[in-house]
Parts: C-alpha cells; structure tokens; sequence
C-alpha cells in the first residue's frame, strides 16, 4: 500500500516573503505609533487615560491592536477622507476644551463593535437595529467629550437616501441635493449618561468638477447636519499654515504643539478667529504618502 507523503508546503516567492515582511513591520509600528501619539497627546493637553472606565480603555487599546496601516480606505468607497482616528481641540476665546477624541474603524466594523458593545452595555444605551443589522449600515467607531460629558456613537451609511429614521432624513435634507453629494455618510449620535443629546448626518459633496482647491488651503468639505446646532461645515485641510494665521494665540499654539511632533492639522470648523474647532491628525507620518504607494504595489 503506497504510503502518503507529506504535503509540500507551498514555495513562496523572495518578492512575495518581503511584503509580507513590510506588512509585519508596518502593522508592528502602526500599533506603537498609535500608543505613543495617544500617549503624548494625554501629557500634553488633557489625560484622557484617567476618565474612561476600564471597558472604554480596552476598546481604544483595541483600535490600536488591530490597525496594520495609518490610512485605511472603505472597501465599498473610492472615498479617501474619512477619519478614523481623531484627536480635536474646541476653541472659545482663551478658553479650549480638549477632552475631545474619536476612534473607529473602516475596514473592521465587526471587530470594532464587538469592543464598543461592552460600553454601550454599561452606559445602558440602546441603538436603533437599524444600524446594527441593515446592510446599508457599518459601525464606525466611538468619540467622547469628557469635559461635556458627552459619548458619541458612528455609524456609515453606504446610502444615506435609505435611512428610514424621520428626524435623519430630515437632517439630510438640510445638507444638499442629492445630485449634489455622495450616496454614502455618516450619522452620530451624542448621548449624555444614557439619554440621547443630538443626531447628526455627515453630507459629503461630489469633488469639484476640475480638481483643486475650495480655495487656499481647503481641498474639501463636509456638511455636518446637527438637531441642536443647524448645519456647520467642516473643511478638510490641504495648508495647515493657511489655516494658521485665521486663529487666535490658543489655536496657534495648539497647531504649533503638532508640528513639533511631524503632524498636520486635518480638519477644521471655523466660525471666527476666536471660535474654532481643529481636528488632528492630517498624517500619522510625514512619509505616509510615499509609503502607501509602495504598499500598494
């Protein structure tokens, strides 16, 4: 009887092994790049690390394990400007609340939700079924105001036109037409303790016909629609030093202590030169750009 030889395993290219080599080390430093900007960002304006309960830590410590890269895309969006991770500073007068952080995923909303469910659990909030079952909705990720007490929960929509929530759809309408943006969104809920505090719908208009900017240093926008503020725009940043010289010394200051580190500001909501909200990081390295296209080829 002919004995069974053992399997080959499979031979693996040199080409092939050194991206998987890349890939190990990008996630390895992805991870520790993560930690040590969270934990700089904890020393340097608010110790976030001291107010979330062990259950909130573990999913901020679970956004850290599981990203490999530092710009993931949407696998169903050509869409590149979604942030996943974000660090932001409210600015009124002299006045500056940066107890303000968000962090999600695109590509592993499964595996984000089963982290983000134990807080949920404990804060005796209930979600709409909708946006946990329906194919049209992904769980995006968890933000927290600790100076307003304020949770807030993510959800993408691959099509905001489909949600069936009357006071969402109302929100929409109050964004743009819907020739005018993309199909795809997103919807925050804020609750304070368990009670729901605001909804909101994110529009994102079509890119302009001809590329390009806004106009100098804006390379795009976002239509946030809010139950208890109206709508406010967001623009996402191409210059940090355009934006820069539109703020305060509070701002200045604030954009100051990221350049120092090699980090951009992404986004910002800006009523005046005193009333301002930034959103960091627009890179998590200055070579990111060349990286990614090594990676993806």
């Amino acid at each position: 009887m002919p004995m069974d030889l053992p399997q080959r395993r499979p031979s693996i290219s040199p080409l092939a092994w050194l991206k998987r080599l890349f890939r190990h080390f990008l996630k390895r430093k992805a991870k520790s790049i993560h930690q040590s900007f969270f934990q700089w960002y904890c020393e340097t304006f608010f110790p976030i690390q001291e107010h979330l309960t062990p259950n909130e830590l573990a999913y901020v410590q679970r956004c850290f394990d599981i990203h490999g890269w530092f710009a993931e895309r949407a696998p169903e969006s050509s869409y590149e400007e979604f942030s996943y991770f974000t660090y932001s500073h409210r600015v009124r007068g002299d006045q500056v609340n940066s107890s303000r952080i968000a962090f999600g995923s695109l590509t592993k909303p499964d595996e984000m939700f089963v982290a983000a469910a134990p807080i949920l659990k404990e804060r005796k909030i209930e979600v709409d079924p909708y946006f946990l079952i329906h194919e049209n909705s992904r769980f995006y990720g968890i933000g927290w105001d600790l100076d307003e007490q304020h949770l807030k929960v993510y959800f993408r929509l691959l099509d905001l036109d489909l949600l069936p929530q009357t006071s969402l759809r109302t929100l929409l309408q109050q964004t743009l037409p819907r020739e005018q943006r993309r199909p795809e969104g997103l919807v925050s809920f804020t609750y304070i303790g368990n009670q729901l505090h605001e909804e909101k719908v994110y529009a994102y208009p079509l890119p302009l016909e001809h590329g390009g900017e806004l106009f100098p240093g804006a390379k795009g926008r976002v239509l946030m629609a809010t139950s208890q503020r109206g709508v406010i725009t967001q623009f996402d940043v191409s210059s940090t030093e355009a934006w820069r010289k539109k703020l305060n010394p509070a701002g200045q200051k604030i954009i100051d202590a990221y350049a120092q580190q090699g980090y951009t500001l992404d986004t910002i909501v800006l009523t005046d030169d005193d009333n301002f909200t930034l959103y960091f990081p627009g890179a998590f390295l200055p070579f990111l750009s060349t990286v990614t296209k090594i990676r993806g080829r």
